[in-house]
């Protein structure tokens, strides 16, 4: 049996990153995120998604624990991909 692909539009994945849509929308233009325009509409794939999602979990944690755990000030460090938006 196959399995089903769960497909989400940008306020969807902006949902899921608990982000606004419009950066949502940045992130698809400069290729960060996966999403295919169908008709009006980007769909994008929810495990693509939550796959960005862990692998800035991952990358992050990494980088605390060479930082030696440091605490940061104010909200938390902003991932690589997501310092290409400024």
């Amino acid at each position: 049996m196959p399995v089903k692909s769960t497909t989400v539009d940008i306020e969807g994945a902006a949902q899921l990153m608990n982000i606004h849509a419009r950066t949502a929308e940045k992130m698809i233009a400069r290729g960060i995120l996966p999403a295919a325009r169908i008709g009006r509409a980007y769909v994008l794939m929810e495990r693509d998604v939550l796959a960005y999602i862990e692998e800035q979990i991952t990358s992050q944690t990494a980088q605390k624990r060479e930082n030696g755990a440091r605490q940061t000030r104010g909200r938390a460090a902003v991932a690589d991909g997501m310092e290409a938006l400024r």
